[in-house]
């Protein structure tokens, strides 16, 4: 059976490919709930604290940061050497699930 690698129909927005990237994955969904529950976190807390590895958490969670999903408190290219913290970003969230909503109820 053929695999649908884009959608065609013009509903599907940037937001909606977001949307779905970072809420389709359980490891990004639950390095957003541990953020949304303990605030700013280093990378290793987040390892520490999913079920996921390090080199796994690090791609989420730069999977997360371009999405806008969360929010980081050294830019890139000015992390080597830092230990970024990284936190939700609930306003993001909720524009993420609002327009994959919208898209799947066409309203």
């Amino acid at each position: 059976m053929p695999r649908i690698t884009q959608p065609h129909d013009d509903a599907w927005s940037v937001d909606v490919e977001a949307a779905v990237a970072t809420f389709g994955n359980r490891s990004r969904n639950e390095i957003l709930r541990y953020l949304s529950a303990n605030g700013p976190a280093t990378r290793g807390d987040i390892v520490d604290a999913v079920s996921a590895g390090e080199p796994s958490v690090a791609k989420h969670l730069l999977a997360l940061e371009e999405a806008g999903a969360i929010v980081v408190d050294v830019e890139p290219g000015r992390r080597h050497g830092r230990s970024p913290r990284y936190s939700a970003n609930p306003e993001r969230i909720k524009e993420l699930l609002a327009a994959h909503l919208q898209y799947l109820l066409e309203e």
